[in-house]
């Protein structure tokens, strides 16, 4: 019971459990008093009761316990003296003996009540104090070791921020330093704060740089816009923040930079941050490029010309030899037609040039040496020669073959002296060499076109005037001419006919220091030298033919004409005009085709999409091209898809017959 009221009362409230203990007090002390008597123990527990109750509940509580203890032992004095309760328990024998004995009691109860009560307060309120006190240094200290924390961490902080600001300056100085483009700060008109790529690029040191006024760097045809853009931008001005311009360094070298540049406060004052890349060699490159395109767009059209021109002349050639044919022999004839037929024949090799620059023409590649092809063509070409010119010739004995045209191959060796000997006036010399020339990929990124590998290198090389750059980048392009330099469609030629060859040209000159050409031709294994032998053949009789042969052919006057020939040599003809007529007559036409002529360009479809077409109705059928185009190209796609043979226009009716006949042989 006890254990169960303990834990009860372990669950109230404190002022009830200590007026629970205070009343058991109380109680148990009134209870001795009753059953012992007033000089018993009684008396000690009223005695407690009243002390405790200041000590638990307080002064005020404790005045209240003091006049219950009063009320108390009086009620029981009463009762005792006036003989109603208690006669046996010892007590005073006498009521003023009890009254002091009551009264001290009650001071001494009362005294100690108080002051145990005020002692228990003042200590309860230093506790209090003291514990506020510790609380409150409790948070002071907890303040305190936060604010040592939050010094410790912006200590640590500020140490880490520092050392990333090295690192980070270390890195942007390294960077800076070591960057390929030149950084550097422009202000008051001079270089500052210039890496050494600035000084890389101009030649001059940084203490040069702050001293010479930044326009002096400038090429004096851009000296304005720089400036002025840069004027403009301090003045907060919005540009265009980067651009391309020209410099002059220390040795007096031009280059090219892209500047790209932001305005910026330096030390205070307005200032422009410059970031300068050399594209120097990117802008040669790209001045190269753009050379090569623009030849490219030349050679398309030079290339369209030619056809047109050989086809115009096809018509003149035949019609000429048809009317030879019907008129009687006659010596005035025969020099009238003679003087035609060399005026066309004339117009004929134009337009081989023609060709030739666009990449094309009569092209029969053979092996050779170009020490024995020069050596051979030189004294050929001499008589046009000026005789103060003296030819010099220097070869290895190890030269590589090369596969090229013989002919073209003359065409370009002769356009090349006939150029140099025009710059020299008076005495001087052309020089011909050859050698082998292994070329990597450093050398093919300076000069676009080639591709790495073994080569053959031509070098021609003269004394005389030489050529600025407007007439060096001009001279391939047709009928480009100076008081010096070839006529004509000469270096036009030149150009095509080696590019036709995989191969490169170029030319290296200054005025008054002379020309440099080399030519790079593709060098390959070979084990004999194919000499070219000039062939003289007779005249041949015209091949009689007594097949079919359809004509695929757009224009009207060499439709007739190429009927008219065919029907002299024999042959039926079937006309016709275009792509669709064409396959259209080889499905219906009752009866053998043997050979048809095909042109390249028709109306409706080229002649590579007809091919397969007639090839397909007629498995059997034999294919001759016939083109003003050369044999490069579509032509060869055609050959090449099986096609038995190729005559370029203009040509002769006898090499035509005999080609004609060779075909339908199977020869």
């Amino acid at each position: 019971w006890v254990i169960l009221l303990g834990l009860l009362l372990c669950r109230l409230k404190y002022e009830i459990r200590a007026a629970i203990t205070l009343l058991l007090a109380y109680a148990i002390g009134v209870a001795v008093i009753l059953s012992v008597g007033p000089l018993s123990g009684g008396p000690a527990w009223l005695f407690a009761f009243a002390v405790l109750t200041g000590v638990l509940l307080g002064s005020k509580y404790a005045i209240v316990a003091l006049a219950i203890n009063a009320i108390t032992l009086t009620i029981m004095a009463w009762l005792i003296t006036t003989g109603r309760f208690g006669q046996t328990f010892p007590f005073f024998y006498t009521s003023e003996a009890m009254i002091v004995a009551v009264a001290n009691f009650m001071f001494l109860n009362a005294v100690a009540a108080i002051s145990v009560t005020v002692l228990v307060k003042g200590l309860v309120s230093i506790h209090q104090k003291e514990r506020a006190l510790s609380s409150t240094l409790e948070i002071e200290r907890s303040h305190l070791m936060e604010a040592k924390e939050r010094l410790e961490l912006e200590v640590k902080d500020r140490k880490q921020a520092e050392k990333t600001l090295r690192e980070s300056e270390e890195k942007y100085r390294l960077l800076v330093e070591n960057a390929n483009d030149a950084i550097f700060v422009a202000q008051d008109g001079v270089i500052k704060f210039p890496n050494a790529r600035t000084e890389e690029l101009t030649g001059y040191s940084a203490e040069e740089l702050n001293k010479i006024p930044f326009i002096n760097h400038i090429h004096p045809d851009d000296k304005e816009m720089v400036m002025e853009r840069h004027k403009r931008r301090l003045e907060g001005e919005d540009l265009v923040s980067s651009y391309s311009y020209r410099t002059i360094n220390k040795t007096g070298e031009e280059l090219w930079h892209l500047l790209n540049t932001v305005p910026i406060t330096w030390e205070g004052r307005p200032a422009t941050l410059n970031f300068v890349r050399d594209i120097t060699e990117a802008k040669r490159l790209e001045d190269q490029l753009e050379q090569a395109n623009k030849m490219e767009a030349i050679a398309t059209l030079a290339g369209g010309v030619a056809h047109e021109f050989n086809n115009a002349l096809m018509g003149i050639v035949g019609n000429i030899e048809l009317l030879k044919m019907d008129l009687p022999e006659d010596e005035r004839r025969d020099r009238y037609f003679g003087a035609m037929k060399g005026s066309s024949h004339r117009m004929s090799r134009l337009t081989d040039q023609l060709l030739a620059y666009a990449r094309g023409g009569k092209y029969q590649p053979k092996n050779l040496k170009l020490d024995g092809f020069v050596i051979q063509t030189v004294p050929i070409l001499q008589h046009n020669l000026s005789p103060t010119v003296r030819v010099e010739t220097h070869f290895p004995k190890d030269i590589s073959y090369i596969k090229a045209d013989y002919a073209q191959m003359q065409m370009v060796l002769s356009a090349i002296l006939a150029n140099s000997n025009e710059a020299i006036e008076d005495e001087g010399f052309i020089r011909i060499t050859a050698e082998n020339k292994d070329i990597d990929e450093d050398f093919t990124k300076q000069h676009p076109g080639l591709k790495p590998g073994h080569y053959v290198c031509l070098t021609i090389q003269d004394n005389g005037k030489g050529m600025d750059e407007e007439t060096r980048n001009g001279i391939f392009e047709p009928f480009f001419t100076t008081k010096f330099q070839g006529r004509g469609m000469g270096m036009a030629a030149v150009y095509g006919i080696v590019k036709n060859h995989d191969g490169w040209i170029y030319v290296d000159s200054e005025l008054g220091k002379g020309t440099v050409v080399r030519i790079y031709l593709p060098a390959i294994e070979a084990k004999e030298e194919v000499k070219e032998e000039a062939v003289l053949r007779p005249p041949v009789e015209l091949a009689v033919g007594e097949g079919t042969i359809l004509v695929i052919e757009d224009e009207e006057a060499l439709v007739e004409m190429f009927r008219e020939i065919l029907e002299r040599l024999g042959d039926r003809v079937l006309l016709a005009k275009t792509g669709k007529e064409a396959v259209e007559l080889a499905k219906t036409f009752d009866g053998q085709i043997d050979l048809a002529l095909l042109d390249i360009k028709l109306p409706d479809m080229d002649g590579g999409g007809v091919y397969p077409l007639i090839m397909e109705v007629r498995p059997d059928l034999k294919v001759i091209v016939c083109s003003g185009y050369s044999i490069h190209g579509p032509a060869q796609d055609i050959l090449d898809a099986g096609a038995e043979g190729f005559i370029q226009k203009p040509f002769s009716i006898a090499p035509f017959a005999e080609k004609l006949k060779g075909v339908l042989e199977g020869k």
